[in-house]
């Protein structure tokens, strides 16, 4: 009978803990109750690399001044990990309603005709030769057929209940005393091997870290691979299409952020910058406005990015929540 017992708990215990990589939901629980810490709270270089140098908490963004609201704006906001959610908040905004949607997904919006409609396209620098290579069309406006309801419903059941192994690492190993353990084993591989981990780069003075997608000497997200004249007629073509293809379909504004990778303004010493942003910004073909956070960003003297994060820090966010206030 103890054996049925010790059995049967044990499946029970290892169900609940392979559970664990099955749902965000599950884990988001877990740490708003105070039961697991979160993995990111050093930034995402940091959970890659575990170098103890990068190991300072991501800045808490004070909650700014509250906006005078425009209700009869409504702000439409499709963007990357830069704008999700927790990083930038409706609140942020003078409009008087805001819609947030994920830059890869493919929504359906219907828009209030009576309200001023302005829509933000926010895209990371090392995806945005990706997203132009066509026009952008994500963004439909109007009802989705039965079939598109039912295809997005299976989506978003497949996020929510799908096994993700670095999901359910998180989870359970996100604790200080597992992450000193990492720590350890990353100290020895970079003083004894000159290794990290494949997912960063550390600059040459060892002062910033990089996400190895965009620090990498080439390829299509790098920062410092060489873009020809002809590619970039190209994306700024791609956007002009964007722009008038939401203009044409209900939008009264359109607006494009290009943000700025890390290793764009921290990582000179990496490489040569291919300037891909401000090719684009200074095209003189594009008619499709922007907001120029390169510039503010790459002139200020500031550190304007979280340390052991691909992310800007609050003060840099801020930059470019003033600029788009500005503009509603």
């Amino acid at each position: 009978m103890n054996k049925k017992i010790i059995k049967y708990t044990t499946l029970i215990i290892f169900s609940v803990l392979w559970l664990l990589g099955f749902s965000p939901h599950i884990s988001k629980w877990l740490y708003e109750k105070g039961i697991i810490e979160d993995d990111y709270r050093f930034g995402d270089l940091y959970r890659f690399s575990n170098l103890p140098q990068f190991r300072v908490l991501k800045q808490v963004c004070e909650p700014g001044k509250m906006p005078v609201t425009k209700p009869n704006t409504a702000l439409y906001l499709i963007g990357d990990s830069f704008t999700e959610e927790g990083r930038i908040e409706a609140g942020d905004f003078v409009s008087g309603s805001f819609h947030r949607f994920f830059i890869g997904h493919q929504p359906f919006v219907k828009l209030d005709k009576t309200k001023k409609n302005v829509l933000v396209i926010e895209t990371v620098e090392r995806h945005f030769r990706e997203r132009f290579a066509t026009p952008y069309k994500n963004l439909t406006i109007g009802e989705p057929t039965t079939q598109q309801a039912m295809k997005s419903l299976m989506k978003e059941a497949k996020s929510d209940f799908w096994y993700d192994s670095e999901r359910h690492e998180s989870v359970l190993f996100s604790s200080g005393f597992f992450l000193t353990i990492k720590e350890w084993k990353a100290i020895l591989n970079d003083r004894l091997f000159d290794r990290t981990d494949g997912n960063v780069v550390v600059s040459k003075d060892k002062k910033n870290i990089f996400y190895e997608l965009d620090a990498r000497p080439s390829g299509i997200t790098s920062t410092f691979d060489k873009i020809s004249d002809k590619e970039i007629e190209l994306l700024v073509k791609n956007v002009n299409l964007t722009y008038d293809f939401y203009r044409n379909n209900g939008f009264d504004e359109v607006y494009l952020t290009i943000a700025p990778n890390k290793s764009s303004v921290l990582g000179t010493d990496l490489g040569e910058y291919n300037h891909l942003i401000e090719r684009i910004q200074k095209h003189p073909a594009l008619h499709m406005p922007f907001f120029d956070i390169y510039t503010p960003l790459n002139t200020s003297g500031k550190m304007l990015y979280d340390a052991g994060d691909t992310h800007w820090n609050c003060e840099g966010k801020q930059i470019w929540i003033n600029a788009v206030n500005q503009k509603l």
